[in-house]
């Protein structure tokens, strides 16, 4: 078994590390049984490209830093990262001893509002042992389901979709996940933001498409 937990944040349009970083030693403190944290897509920093960073930056170091001292899985949403002369959104996957153990690159960025992003090229799994294999995906990538079929023949059992949706599609994504997680028989957790980001309503399905848990549009 593992203890998953899937934070809200309900924050500014940017500028929410502080806030992230609080949000995540508290439900660490509160449910000790919790061995892995997943937060909303872009949640820290926002979706404006102003604030992308060199991959392993400034953010990421925190971020390791802190997974370490609370000795937890973190998926931290994702960041908008320099690698070369191209911008990715990226997702890190922070082990408990605050190394990177995978990355994962959004496959289908949401245009236009994610021109300038350039697609990631390979999906992602990665294993934590006595627990299971866990896949990666990123918002709009959900909506291809090619993707998720892809993480599922690869041996993902749980999907973890790091989600900033603010548009009236909202409540479509939620069928789409209900049925990714049928159609894989994987458990699916769409975690988006809310506050000033997005509309909330994160998910837990189960790998019968069952509905676990749904949050509202607040934190």
């Amino acid at each position: 078994t593992l203890g998953l937990a899937a934070i809200q944040i309900a924050g500014s349009k940017s500028g929410n590390l502080e806030r992230v970083e609080r949000e995540i030693a508290t439900t660490a403190k509160r449910f000790p049984w919790v061995s892995m944290v997943v937060i909303g897509e872009l949640a820290i920093h926002g979706p404006s490209l102003n604030f992308c960073e060199p991959e392993g930056g400034d953010t990421e170091i925190r971020l390791c830093a802190l997974a370490r001292h609370l000795g937890i899985w973190l998926i931290p949403g994702s960041l908008y990262v320099k690698r070369g002369d191209k911008v990715y959104n990226s997702t890190p996957v922070i082990g408990p001893d605050g190394a990177v153990v995978a990355r994962y690159d959004k496959m289908f960025p949401f245009l236009p509002y994610e021109t300038g992003v350039t697609p990631g090229e390979r999906p992602v799994t990665f294993d934590v042992p006595g627990a299971g294999r866990f896949g990666v995906m990123i918002c709009y990538d959900i909506w291809f389901p090619e993707v998720t079929r892809t993480l599922a023949a690869m041996g993902a059992e749980a999907i973890l979709a790091p989600t900033m949706t603010n548009t009236i599609d909202r409540d479509v994504e939620l069928s789409i996940a209900r049925a990714n997680a049928a159609i894989n028989q994987a458990i699916m957790v769409d975690v988006n933001v809310g506050g000033e980001q997005g509309y909330g309503r994160s998910v837990f399905y189960g790998p019968g498409g069952e509905l676990m848990h749904e949050c509202g549009a607040g934190p």
